[in-house]
This record gives structure tokens, C-alpha cells and sequence, in this order.
């Protein structure tokens, strides 16, 4: 049974300075690079498979939780962006088939490694089944890394109802929606709650577009929320847009390739449970 618990899952800096991947050897820019590539994952085959933002944000958190518990050398991080917007979209009440997230994963690294839909040719379909079992293996891993506690406090709804306590502009909610996005491709969400991720992105959106918001009380006082807080939001926020884009990197002992299939799966006893998921 997957958790609704109050969503404490928090770390400090000096834990994310130590994680998994560090001790594997990965340094600080190819862990983050290997976060934002998955996060971009997520994104985008959420878009192609027409899910609700609520559902890729809530699988990018998953995403760095998992990673903050185990290493990207141990888990690739290709198959792993999958399974989390798979296991957020069931979550999130808006399943998909795992044929269907299989193959949007096989054209994006298509489009993104520059191979032709050749590579996607009827022969490939016999292996579906390796991909599906796969896809439930790493699913397990992830519940399984994360206690089964996957509640999630995203900042969307928390910067919306802010901004309409502060006064409607269609453009500066649009921009901080914009940020908001962009923030989950860092580590924020597991270091900062949702209200103090909020509360930056409105800051720095009303900077971006100019609109004035009230300072004298601070505005973000009324929502229990420090400047520092705000302050650590911007400028992570800022260093992301200065980084160029997000390639994949192969630091996994497993391949993670959705067009050439080399697995080590477990098996599924439980078949027939598991057929109204494909």
C-alpha cells in the first residue's frame, strides 16, 4: 500500500553533499546533470503522453527522492524517469498503459541520440515483454527505496493561491508558473517545503515581469515564510538557467537504452494481476 502520509521527506546539504551517487565516485556536476536529464525526461514524455502538470511534477519529486536514496550508478537513470511517471501517473489518477510509456521513451532517446525510427522496427516488439517487466522492476525498486511513502507536495497550487491572495496579473502567473517548472529540475524539492519553493518563484517571477508586490510588511511573511528561504529559491533557480542542456551521461553499470534491450529483470510471478497495466 503506497502512503498518503504528511510528505516529510526533507534533506540537508550536507546529506545531498554525501549521497549515494558521491560515494560512487560521481561528482556534484554529473549528478546534477544526471537529475536534470531525468527530470527533462519526465517533462517531456509527459507532455507527449498528455498528462496533467500536476502528475510530471509529482514524478520528478519521486525522481530525486529515489536518487537521494540510492546511486545512478546502480540504477539507470533512463529506466528510472520512466518508471516514476508511470508510477505518478497511476497515482495521480491518471493511468497510462506501460506499452504506451515504453514507446514514448523509445522515441524520445530516438529523437534525442539522433537514430532513425528504423531503430523501432517489428523485431523490437518481441522484447516488450523484457521492457514491461523491466518497467515493473523499477517501479518496485523505487516504492520499495522510498518506503512505500509517496505523498507529494508540489508548489504549483501553493504559488497560484499566493498570487491570487496578492492580487491577479495574468503575467506574473504565468512566469512564476513558468519557474515553478523549471524548479523541479533541482534539488529544491527535497531540500525546501513547497510553500518556501512557492513563495521564490512568485519573488523572482515578479522581478522577471515587473510587478510590484508589498514589501512593508513582506508579503511573503503572510504565509510563514522566510527571506532566506526566497533567496536560496532565486538563486538555484537562476544557476539551472545558467547550465547548458542536460545530456546523458553513462556512469550505469545496467544499459538503459529503450532501443536496444539488455536487462536484468526479475521475474513476475503474478502475471495475471499485472495484464490491465499493458
Amino acid at each position: 500500500m503506497i502512503s498518503a502520509a504528511v510528505d516529510t521527506f526533507y534533506l540537508t546539504d550536507e546529506q545531498l553533499h554525501t549521497s549515494p551517487s558521491r560515494k560512487d565516485g560521481i561528482n556534484e556536476a554529473t549528478e546534477t546533470t544526471l537529475r536534470i536529464y531525468g527530470c527533462d525526461l519526465i517533462q517531456e514524455s509527459g507532455i507527449l503522453l498528455r498528462l496533467p502538470q500536476h502528475v510530471m511534477a509529482t514524478g520528478q519529486v519521486l525522481f530525486h527522492r529515489f536518487y537521494c536514496k540510492t546511486s545512478f550508478v546502480r540504477f539507470n537513470v533512463k529506466r528510472i524517469a520512466a518508471a516514476c511517471i508511470w508510477l505518478a501517473s497511476r497515482q495521480g489518477e491518471n493511468p497510462r498503459r506501460a506499452r504506451d510509456m515504453i514507446n514514448v521513451f523509445q522515441r524520445m532517446e530516438c529523437r534525442r541520440e539522433n537514430l532513425t525510427l528504423d531503430h523501432l522496427d517489428a523485431s523490437l516488439m518481441k522484447k516488450l515483454p523484457e521492457l514491461k517487466m523491466d518497467l515493473i522492476r523499477c517501479e518496485g525498486h523505487i516504492l520499495k527505496g522510498l518506503a512505500f511513502s509517496c505523498h507529494v507536495e508540489i508548489p504549483h497550487k501553493l504559488m497560484v493561491s499566493y498570487i491570487l491572495v496578492l492580487g491577479t496579473n495574468p503575467k506574473l502567473m504565468q512566469e512564476a508558473w513558468n519557474l515553478a517548472n523549471d524548479s523541479l529540475r533541482s534539488t529544491l524539492c527535497v531540500r525546501l517545503k513547497a510553500k518556501v519553493v512557492a513563495c521564490g518563484v512568485v519573488y523572482a517571477a515578479a522581478r522577471r515581469v515587473h510587478v510590484p508586490l508589498p514589501e512593508n510588511p513582506p508579503w511573503w511573511e503572510a504565509f510563514e515564510v522566510e527571506k532566506n528561504g526566497i533567496d536560496e529559491v532565486c538563486r538555484v533557480v537562476a544557476h539551472l538557467y545558467s547550465l547548458p542542456k542536460a545530456k546523458y551521461l553513462h556512469v550505469c553499470k545496467e544499459d538503459g537504452s529503450f532501443t536496444t534491450v539488455s536487462l536484468v529483470t526479475t521475474v513476475v510471478h503474478d502475471s495475471k494481476a499485472k495484464e490491465t497495466l499493458f
